[in-house]
């Protein structure tokens, strides 16, 4: 029995530190699998398309680009900031990348002319925290 446990406890720890990988290629990785999904729509309404995700490493930041059926309302950029940081903050998934002070992108484009940029809101640590 005291033959096995080394070799088991040597397997054990091998496999523990060959399945971790870091926080940034966790979140580069789970882009990955959302983009794959993309283009996704956002609520129930069909206004709001999830069209890309990336996370990009050397910045930290987690990017989204958005189509948004936009029907000529005036947009208050503190408002869709505030809204985005209180949905960041209410989105679990997001807890550990907010654990990591990561930085987030959101880029509202018009749907009908994707083109054209509504809104491009970055939210940092200090307006999600």
């Amino acid at each position: 029995m005291k033959r096995l446990f080394i070799p088991m406890l040597l397997a054990l720890f091998a496999l523990a530190t060959a399945c971790q990988e870091s926080m940034e290629k966790r979140a580069e990785r789970d882009a990955q699998n959302l983009m794959k999904k993309c283009p996704m729509p956002i609520g129930t309404d069909g206004n709001v398309i999830l069209e890309s995700v990336s996370f990009d490493i050397p910045t930290l930041t987690w990017h989204e680009v958005l189509l948004l059926d936009y029907g000529g309302v005036e947009l208050d950029d503190t408002e869709v900031r505030n809204m985005l940081a209180k949905e960041l903050k209410n989105t679990p998934s997001y807890k550990p990348y907010r654990d990591n002070g990561y930085r987030f992108q959101y880029v509202y484009l018009r749907m009908s002319d994707p083109k054209d940029t509504l809104i491009n809101v970055m939210l940092t640590k200090a307006d999600y925290e």
